[in-house]
């Protein structure tokens, strides 16, 4: 059941125990009709036993033939119910062999499912799609539906080759009251034809939306708008839906473009103010982002989730939404010549992340962990970063001083990218951030220049972290802007502290740190040293701070 309406159940049979309409499944409950002459159920919704009745509300009437009488009975059944022609309102279930609809023919699937739902008889209905391949070379086009549906049984595959099709299926306008629900199962879309690069699924609807099992199958190998893949929208509130796909062949890649000109993977923008579970997707090869979750009002959790060699950004977060245990790996970056971050946090009240790893074997222009600064709360957590490439690690960016604080905690950074360069391993440019628990180790492959973090603006607390740096290089540099630093409880194993001669450190706390194997304080520390012994002759012994 689904908002109260039967779906795609393979077979009803009676239930064994008691007088019931029973679905097979992984579960116990049935859907039960109540018999009003015998004082019994024939028709209720239960889970666990016959005496658990969940709740259940028919949003419309049931349809059927009473054995006493001519007239449609409603719900409430004076007599029993002749089960022939017994349908709920708003599902029409179609199977499209049934009407001619043949697998492995030149029949165009689109085309039948445009010509059923413009029916005036017709406010929606659920299309089954037997086991094959099917020819689709007409778009769907509907703005206003009650539902809407296409589902493999047990799989299907729709396939494009047509170059001028833009979409396989375009539902809904955007706005609050025109589309009710959608769900797409168990399809994969087909482009793998030269010339075709027709979006998969464009959903725009108000309570409940499903993608789930479905592929996106062959590159889009050129610009066709509305330049996405997939795009998913819960246009009310109180919306919600899920989405599992997979799409690895990705799109073309034009160095000549803007990364923004390319095809875009999936796309959950504007329109959406419900809720979003994106999970157990693998995206891979789009130029124009891999997850673009940015400016809309909505929240979406994206969890379980592989993005793999997406440029401008792997995963991008906006407002209210959360990451959880999602890979995401670039290994040719440079031979394709793009530039990407892997994790992207970018107009947000506050947004999430845990549980991310991340691989970067090739170097690019971006940041591998971004933060904006127009991002007020962010919280960044249990972060693996395995980097073999002379880039940014991060970079939190912002110069407001009310920012809220960037939380950035339980961080293991591998960093064995070349050093031919002076290339830093990220930049603190933003004030109120907290990095909590780093442990940070810089290895270069060919010795040299490659330094670690620089701190450049005032309230950075980082306490707990661990560095080491086996080129002896630079660990940790304060330039001009870390004023108000708090530098509490770390481990400095091998490297160097660095000050530059222009940064103050005004009212800096620096405490309970130790620097071990001949760790070095570099550069200027003229105000540090001020405040007392304990901040001078570390360069040659053990000691702390």
């Amino acid at each position: 059941m689904n908002r109260n309406s039967l779906l795609n159940v393979e077979t009803i049979g009676m239930a064994s125990d008691r007088p019931a309409l029973q679905t097979p499944g992984t579960g116990d409950a049935c859907i039960e009709i109540r018999d009003t002459a015998a004082d019994d159920w024939s028709v209720r919704a239960t889970e666990g036993s016959t005496n658990a009745p969940g709740a259940v509300e028919f949003n419309a009437p049931i349809r059927g033939t009473a054995s006493d009488s001519h007239a449609p009975p409603s719900l409430s059944v004076e007599g029993t119910v002749a089960a022939d022609g017994l349908s709920v309102d708003s599902w029409q279930v179609v199977d499209v062999r049934e009407r001619g609809i043949e697998p492995g023919s030149d029949d165009d699937l689109g085309a039948f499912i445009q010509t059923y739902v413009d029916r005036d008889d017709v406010s929606g209905a659920l299309f089954h799609l037997p086991e094959g391949t099917y020819a689709w070379n007409t778009p769907v086009t509907v703005r206003s539906f009650d539902t809407i549906g296409i589902v493999g049984k047990p799989r299907a595959r729709v396939h494009c080759t047509n170059p001028e099709m833009a979409y396989f299926l375009s539902l809904g306008t955007g706005t609050p009251g025109d589309a009710e629900a959608f769900v797409a199962r168990n399809v994969t879309f087909d482009v793998r034809k030269e010339n075709v690069a027709a979006a998969a699924i464009i959903a725009a609807v108000d309570n409940s939306l499903e993608i789930d099992n479905c592929t996106l199958s062959g590159e889009l190998d050129r610009v066709v708008p509305p330049f996405y893949s997939i795009a998913p929208a819960l246009v009310t509130e109180s919306g919600r839906g899920y989405v599992s796909v997979t799409m690895s062949d990705g799109s073309f890649c034009d160095p000549d473009r803007k990364e923004q000109r390319h095809p875009m993977g999936l796309a959950i923008e504007r329109d959406h103010r419900g809720y979003l579970v994106v999970e157990n997707s693998d995206i891979e090869g789009f130029i124009n982002n891999g997850i673009y979750s940015a400016g809309h009002n909505g929240k979406v959790a994206i969890r379980n989730t592989n993005v793999k060699n997406c440029g401008a950004g792997m995963l991008r977060l906006g407002d209210g939404d959360y990451a959880y245990k999602c890979k995401l790996v670039n290994d040719d970056a440079e031979d394709r010549g793009y530039s990407y971050a892997a994790l992207w946090v970018t107009d947000a009240s506050h947004a999430v992340a845990d549980s991310i790893q991340i691989v970067a074997e090739q170097a690019t222009p971006s940041e591998l962990v971004r933060v904006n600064g127009d991002v007020d709360h962010c919280t960044l957590s249990n972060v693996d970063v395995k980097s073999h490439a002379n880039q940014y690690v991060c970079a939190f960016t912002g110069d407001d001083p009310d920012l809220g604080q960037i939380i950035a905690s339980n961080w293991t950074i591998t960093d064995t990218g070349s050093a031919q360069s002076n290339a830093h391993l990220g930049r603190i440019d933003r004030p109120n951030v907290v990095l909590e628990n780093w442990d940070v180790s810089i290895d270069p492959d060919d010795g040299g220049k490659r330094h670690g973090l620089v701190v450049d603006a005032p309230w950075v607390d980082v306490r707990g972290c661990s560095f080491t740096h086996t080129g002896g290089g630079l660990d940790l540099l304060l330039d001009d802007g870390a004023d108000y630093l708090r530098l509490k409880n770390c481990d400095f194993k091998s490297g160097r502290l660095y000050q530059y001669s222009r940064a103050t450190t005004e009212d800096a706390i620096v405490a309970d740190n130790r620097f071990v194997d001949g760790v070095s304080l570099s550069g200027n520390q003229r105000n540090w040293s001020l405040r007392g012994s304990e901040f001078q002759g570390l360069g040659e012994q053990s000691g702390s701070s």
